[in-house]
């Protein structure tokens, strides 16, 4: 898996709209003014200042800033909530609607402006309809776009929940939100899924396993020529390796888990960032050392976290990265296995399996 397209040799792209859990969480003003004063001074610090090329000023100042800047000072992890498009060579799938398909509705509609209709079809999946992998329809503007064709599949619950919370005959309408499943004319079907029945499109095969969260989730894994990109979000484990998840995701290319909590919060020994030490058992996630374990089981090459918690800064989640990552040597030197890399994306990262 690498996060370059040089040669365009890929089965399975798949970008990332957003991966914060929970709430949305954009960046306050005063944490923007503080990456803006600590890039300024790594750079001092660093003496990189005495080598700017004021004749090709801006280009030379983004090479410092790319080449001597750790990412959480020039950059964010963002505050999106989840939203993955995944591109395989027969289909486009959308797994949860969160706050960052907006972002990706936009990038859309620039890429199919030419398309003709046959080409603007693809396949939304639901893991669960907790408002944070929801909120985010209604907002798209692709899916109102009558030259489009979406078909939604989830779990049994999806369909009624979504008339639930959008249909014009709910107890909902304009309480929380206007009625809009009449409006949204580019999404065609609503389908349940079937137990133990993957969908094959051409060469690639989506399958589904149900997952331990509040109101049920489901895990999606998919496969083509060969690949296996599996996203599981929204679960907890029961136990500190999930022997059945990890067979789910056997021998996976990349998969993506909770990267909400460290253990030492799951078990309400430590608060997040300055928070009060809160215990969070049963609330349907599973701390990041315990997926770790999970991703070895499975001989995952990649562990991608996400469903950040909304009140980690980006230096605390790079911070836990580099926890994580001499942790998974640790474990890799005991078990005598090479270790998954360990990834926190971030929004508009690309990853070609």
């Amino acid at each position: 898996m690498n996060q370059q397209n040089a040669n365009n040799n890929w089965n399975i792209h798949v970008k990332y709209w957003g991966t914060s859990g929970s709430i949305s969480s954009p960046l306050k003003p005063s944490s923007v003014t503080k990456k803006v004063i600590d890039s300024i001074c790594t750079l001092i610090k660093g003496g990189h200042l005495n080598n700017i090329d004021h004749a090709n000023l801006e280009s030379s100042v983004a090479d410092l800033v790319h080449n001597h800047l750790p990412f959480s000072s020039k950059s964010t992890f963002g505050g999106n909530t989840s939203c993955v498009e995944i591109n395989t060579q027969d289909c486009m799938i959308i797994i949860d609607c969160g706050t960052g398909v907006i972002n990706f509705g936009i990038n859309l509609e620039s890429k199919w402006t030419q398309a003709t209709s046959e080409k603007r079809k693809g396949v939304i999946l639901f893991s669960h309809m907790h408002y944070d992998h929801l909120f985010g329809l209604p907002m798209c503007q692709s899916f109102y776009d009558t030259n489009n064709s979406f078909d939604l599949y989830g779990n049994e619950k999806v369909a009624g929940n979504l008339l639930d919370f959008f249909g014009q005959n709910s107890d909902m309408v304009n309480s929380l939100y206007p009625p809009i499943l009449s409006k949204v004319k580019a999404i065609k079907n609503i389908t349940p899924l079937e137990e133990k029945s993957p969908l094959v499109i051409g060469s690639t095969k989506i399958s589904h396993y149900a997952l331990n969260h509040p109101g049920s989730s489901n895990a999606y894994k998919i496969e083509c020529n060969g690949k296996i990109y599996v996203y599981a979000s929204d679960h907890e484990q029961l136990t500190e390796t999930d022997s059945g998840l990890a067979d789910f995701s056997k021998n996976a290319d990349a998969i993506y888990m909770d990267g909400q909590f460290l253990l030492s919060e799951y078990l309400g020994h430590s608060g997040v960032g300055s928070g009060i030490p809160t215990k969070r058992t049963g609330w349907g996630h599973t701390p990041m050392e315990w997926c770790l374990l999970t991703a070895f089981t499975a001989n995952a090459k990649s562990l991608h976290l996400g469903h950040r918690d909304p009140r980690r800064s980006d230096i605390e989640t790079e911070n836990i990265l580099a926890y994580l990552t001499g942790h998974a040597a640790e474990l890799s030197k005991k078990n005598h296995q090479n270790p998954p890399e360990i990834l926190f994306p971030h929004e508009e990262m690309d990853c070609f399996i």
